[in-house]
């Protein structure tokens, strides 16, 4: 399994912009802004080289057969946990814990994130018809679950991030475990799961470059 050290750490990034915050008090959030956007495309050329690319395929292929020869039983918390990063903002606004926004101006900002990179998601899914690995169904790229995830953790940072970098930290924590899971799980291959999580964190850089 040692082929998914490079995805683990392509994944970790954005948690590690997120830690880097936490050791620099003066600075806010809003400084990164550019950051994102170039780890989300990162993430998102990573994944189609991993899926489209026929040599780069390989480690994919391999990955998928490490994990199939493992034969480690399912486990399928990933598909709650997918929601937490997402519904972390509003459980915070609830218990009286103030983000950047309002309950209604969040709440716009994270459906319009979702509503934008939902569609590309499922035009992405089904317009390309990429077979899963475990064969159930042809809609693997890129992956539903860890782009639900990723855009959760993003929103997550931009709302708490400057007074809680800890919370951010911890909503890409879970986000990677989400994407894992989905490898383990074998649901999908890792370019999916690179793919999905770019493009969890673009829409969601996207949405507040236009809105907020």
């Amino acid at each position: 399994m040692r082929r998914l050290l490079p995805i683990v750490l392509l994944l970790l990034l954005p948690a590690r912009q997120a830690a880097a915050q936490w050791d620099t008090a003066g600075l806010r959030m809003d400084h990164f802004a550019t950051t994102p956007a170039l780890v989300s495309v990162g993430l998102g050329a990573a994944g189609s080289v991993l899926t489209f690319v026929p040599t780069a395929n390989r480690l994919a292929v391999a990955v998928r057969d490490e994990v199939v020869a493992a034969d480690l039983p399912r486990l399928h918390f990933d598909d709650y946990l997918q929601y937490l990063p997402l519904s972390t903002p509003v459980v915070l606004q609830l218990c009286g814990v103030k983000g950047r926004h309002s309950l209604g101006r969040m709440a716009m900002l994270e459906g319009g994130s979702y509503l934008l990179g939902g569609g590309w998601l499922y035009g992405l899914k089904y317009g390309i018809g990429r077979m899963r690995p475990d064969s159930s169904k042809n809609n693997s790229f890129p992956s539903g679950h860890t782009f639900t995830a990723f855009a959760g953790a993003e929103l997550l940072r931009r709302e708490y991030g400057d007074e809680y970098p800890w919370v951010a930290v911890a909503g890409y924590t879970v986000a990677t475990v989400v994407a894992l899971m989905r490898v383990y799980n074998n649901r999908h291959w890792v370019g999916d799961v690179l793919a999905g999580a770019g493009l969890g964190v673009l829409s969601v850089t996207l949405v507040y470059w236009a809105l907020d």
